[in-house]
């Protein structure tokens, strides 16, 4: 099989195409035929060794890559997101065959293709267990930083489908996009949110002092360790940390999740990949094709 090996921490030089025996089926784990794994910004700070501490453990080549849908030894199309940090690194997406535990994938519904796919299981399921973490309810209000990318974008969706009023933060030029995910006022980022004006912030991006957007007891929910504030004036704040759920993988595979594909790039140019998205200004996900 095909795989693409970070040879040591630093820039996309370190990216290899190499062969690897393919791996035979074991206890508690299912062969995944890999036909699409999404880039994602996780993969680029791996790589140039920024979340090192986060896998300590980690020697010698290893494999990037949480999303992927692809289809199991017996036929079925799926699509989920590996535990990378929680695995220690030892399992990744950049690779034409993968060894996945049964509660990482969940079926592929027919409509959905498999480069759709790639781009929802880490975001959208993170963007699901974020919510669930704020416990907002019908009618509370909640403002969404980083409402253009993928955590954001979902969480704008899902939140609206909840019964929540909606206020997101859009990058210059995505704000029609925003507003066609369903919320009910969109803010540029030049916008400084009214102090106190909402019961929730999902806080998608990296900008900590929306939490003074936040009312006296409200609650902050960050995707990140570094864009979570400190506590102020009640309002609790939280980091949700994802892991992979079978029945939440389900449904955001099948709830119509509008997302967005930047383009698709073969296995083998995973490199430009990672250049194209540390320059930025991509619009949706880069997926890399088996």
């Amino acid at each position: 099989m095909r795989v693409v090996e970070v040879q040591g921490y630093g820039g996309v030089d370190q990216l290899r195409v190499v062969d690897r025996p393919e791996p035979s089926p074991e206890p508690g784990r299912v062969r995944v035929r890999v036909a699409a794994a999404a880039v994602n910004p996780v993969d680029t700070a791996t790589r140039a060794g920024w979340t090192a501490a986060l896998a300590p453990d980690l020697t010698g080549q290893f494999v990037l890559g949480w999303d992927f849908a692809g289809v199991t030894d017996d036929g079925q199309a799926v699509a989920g997101f590996v535990p990378w940090f929680e695995q220690g690194g030892s399992v990744g997406t950049y690779t034409s065959v993968l060894l996945a535990d049964p509660a990482w994938f969940a079926p592929l519904p027919e409509q959905v293709d498999p480069v759709t796919a790639a781009t929802l299981p880490l975001n959208a399921v993170t963007a699901v267990q974020a919510l669930r973490l704020a416990g907002l309810t019908v009618g509370q209000s909640l403002l969404v930083t980083g409402a253009s990318g993928g955590v954001g974008g979902f969480a704008v969706q899902q939140a609206v489908a909840a019964g929540l009023e909606v206020t997101a933060v859009a990058s210059t030029r995505d704000e029609a996009y925003v507003a066609g995910l369903g919320a009910k006022t969109v803010l540029s980022r030049t916008d400084t949110p009214a102090a106190g004006s909402f019961d929730g912030v999902l806080n998608a991006a990296s900008v900590p002092e929306a939490i003074a957007a936040v009312r006296d007891g409200g609650v902050f929910v960050a995707v990140t360790d570094f864009s979570a504030p400190a506590a102020e004036r009640g309002v609790r704040v939280d980091t949700v940390h994802v892991t992979p759920d079978r029945q939440q993988l389900a449904e955001v595979l099948g709830a119509g999740l509008i997302t967005r594909v930047a383009g698709t790039l073969p296995l083998a140019e995973a490199a430009e990949a990672h250049r194209r998205l540390e320059a930025g200004g991509l619009r949706g996900k880069l997926v890399l094709t088996v």
